[in-house]
């Protein structure tokens, strides 16, 4: 594999974690970083540090740029980028507006340049592994999504971009697109609906939003995110109903979580095969006890003979001799799990440098489509037709 050279737009916290995880990458080299802040510039004398992007373009070395700014800048730097010839990776969201992504995927086509949106949970290894049991239908469909997530303000003040949604879009584009991309991730379907809620602080501070989506095939998904509450109760919450299982993920970057399952011997085989997983408990479906009736509610009217394993849900008899429990757990830090998925993403674009016919991970049209629910949903609830 090639050597890539890199620079990084937008040298904050985040722009200075992509730079120290890539260090340990042997085929990537940040050469050049800008930020508007000077006293963000602090690098070793080796690479090369900008107070003006435009500046970093004009390195010939530069292979490739990521872009780590405000959300409002992403159309005109990932633009001007591509037309110098430089490859991208975007940090979410893709842009503010469709008609901005739109132009920057249009961009990317024009100059036939490589350009992904960095989606870090399509590279996290306990999520990949639920994608193609949710695609496997080893639990039958997937039937609902709820992500609940809570995050504290204390380092966002009332004059901080986040807040303006001129710059950030608002929470559901600026930061809800992850979860909202991870369903797209899990079950890819057609949008057929979506609507928001949302509660304003004050006249500037949008700080709690609620989106609603429902997709082709039943799927509906919902989207909480509350930048309201201390530090202490910050938690995420991922729930995951399918006709014969319930997932519980935890934590932004998930690193585990728990399930309750009806399994045959073929689908309980395909889960404990997962490194992820361990059971906990399984029982013999004759032996548990189902309370969704109260003693002496009387015999169903239902037609139609099956045997004692034959478990209906959404009008599809599925085979099941066992109820399984268990939870999910990856072996590594947050931080490991956090700088390995960044890695995957960028090693992901020089894979497709070199190899036009590599099938990125998480191509421009995925950004666009996750930006399209958070928009639908945000103006949903601020009641903008």
């Amino acid at each position: 594999m090639r050597v890539l050279n890199i620079g990084i737009i937008g040298y904050g916290g985040f722009g200075k974690f992509l730079h120290n995880s890539w260090m340990q990458l042997d085929n990537v080299h940040v050469v050049a970083i800008a930020d508007i802040n000077s006293d963000a510039l602090k690098v070793p004398t080796s690479v090369k540090a900008f107070t003006d992007w435009r500046t970093l373009l004009l390195e010939k070395d530069i292979d490739a740029v990521a872009i780590v700014t405000e959300p409002s800048t992403h159309e005109e730097i990932a633009m001007a980028c591509m037309e110098a010839g430089k490859h991208v990776l975007i940090e979410k969201p893709l842009a503010i507006a469709l008609s901005a992504a739109e132009n920057i995927i249009q961009a990317r086509d024009r100059t036939g340049t490589v350009a992904a949106i960095d989606f870090i949970m399509r590279f996290n290894p306990l999520l990949q592994v639920i994608k193609g049991f949710t695609q496997a239908e080893i639990f039958g469909k997937l039937r609902r999504v709820d992500v609940e997530n809570y995050a504290q303000d204390e380092q966002l003040p009332p004059e901080h971009w986040f807040w303006d949604s001129e710059r950030s879009g608002g929470i559901l584009i600026e930061h809800a697109v992850h979860f909202i991309d991870l369903v797209h991730f899990f079950a890819p379907a057609k949008i057929l609906n979506v609507n928001g809620l949302k509660h304003n602080r004050n006249l500037q501070q949008e700080d709690q939003i609620i989106a609603n989506v429902l997709y082709e095939g039943g799927l509906i998904a919902t989207h909480y995110h509350s930048f309201a509450r201390p530090g202490f109760f910050e938690i995420t919450k991922i729930k995951l109903a399918y006709d014969l299982a319930d997932i519980e993920l935890q934590g932004w970057i998930p690193l585990g979580g728990t399930l309750k399952a009806l399994v045959n011997p073929q689908t309980k085989e395909t889960l404990l095969a997962s490194p992820f997983f361990e059971c906990s408990n399984d029982i013999a479906i004759e032996n548990a006890s189902d309370e969704s009736r109260p003693e002496g509610w009387g015999v169903s009217n239902i037609n139609g003979s099956f045997s004692p394993n034959t478990i209906r849900s959404g009008g599809i008899a599925y085979e099941a001799n066992e109820i399984l429990t268990g939870k999910f757990q990856m072996n590594q830090s947050k931080q490991e799990v956090y700088a390995d998925c960044v890695r995957a993403s960028l090693l992901d674009v020089l894979k497709k440098i070199e190899n036009p016919g590599h099938e990125l991970a998480a191509c421009l049209e995925t950004g666009s489509e996750s930006l399209k629910v958070a928009i639908l949903a945000t103006a949903s609830a601020r009641n903008i037709a």
